[in-house]
């Protein structure tokens, strides 16, 4: 083998790279980058649905605890009870639940053409409403009047002859009992008994002993006759994590009687 013959080998054996092998290592540093955010992007998407997931079920959790605690499981036993009176169930017949939107509150009927009576925040932006009877009957409600600062309002059904409560002129005074029908916790149609604690005519408040829950806004107090004195819309919150410390507030029927007479005066 000649010098030229030489030459030319170890020119071949170290030939300068040419610009496409270049671009060709930075094209899979690229792609290799890219792999590495996507497995970076979908390890991110795992652990927030993996943490909403473990939101949603707590949150599941609290609801079922919430109507299987002990005071729940007392005041069943307590509707049980009360509901073998005549009379409560009689006034029962008369207490709706009103649902919209994903939310679910009490209302009553005052009338025999389906007026019923609830709290403005059980209504305010719910979209459609279904009221249902205990008997079954379904409704489509149409909201005739809502008072957001005494957080009282009026729904209408299309029905004849249903079971109505009646209202009195008054809301009573320390120490009368009363009665509570409602739909709390996801129950339905649930009796609970107590008095009258405070009645602060000037606050627009009727404080009362009955134990009061999520979903019970709306609902009729009612005194010994039988007649509405009050409209649920709300309790104090205990300061210890004590039931027995809290208080329910309802609207004195006195107000529900003024708003009412406004809305059917001619």
């Amino acid at each position: 083998m000649n010098d030229k013959e030489k030459e030319n080998i170890e020119e071949h054996q170290y030939e300068e790279p040419s610009p496409e092998d270049f671009l060709f290592e930075e094209d899979e540093e690229d792609l290799d980058r890219v792999e590495k955010q996507k497995k970076r992007k979908v390890f991110i998407i795992k652990t927030v649905a993996i943490g909403v997931s473990f939101l949603l079920v707590l949150n599941v959790l609290g609801v079922w605890l919430n109507m299987f605690n002990l005071n729940a499981l007392q005041f069943l036993r307590t509707s049980n009870e009360l509901s073998k009176q005549e009379d409560i169930q009689l006034y029962k017949e008369a207490v709706v639940t009103i649902q919209g939107n994903s939310s679910r509150g009490t209302g009553f009927a005052v009338s025999p053409d389906g007026m019923i009576i609830t709290n403005h925040h059980v209504v305010d932006g719910k979209g459609q409403l279904v009221v249902s009877f205990p008997n079954g009957d379904l409704y489509e409600g149409t909201v005739i009047n809502s008072n957001e600062d005494l957080d009282l309002a009026f729904v209408s059904v299309p029905a004849n002859d249903v079971p109505h409560l009646t209202l009195d002129e008054n809301s009573g005074s320390i120490g009368d009992p009363i009665y509570v029908i409602g739909n709390p916790l996801m129950h339905s149609q649930i009796v609970t008994d107590g008095e009258i604690v405070e009645n602060e005519d000037r606050l627009h408040v009727l404080k009362i002993s009955a134990p009061i829950y999520s979903g019970n806004s709306g609902s009729p107090v009612i005194n010994e006759d039988g007649k509405v004195i009050g409209v649920v819309y709300a309790r104090t919150i205990p300061r210890l994590l004590d039931d027995k410390n809290s208080v329910g507030l309802a609207i004195p029927i006195q107000y529900v009687n003024d708003e009412l007479q406004q809305l059917i005066r001619p």
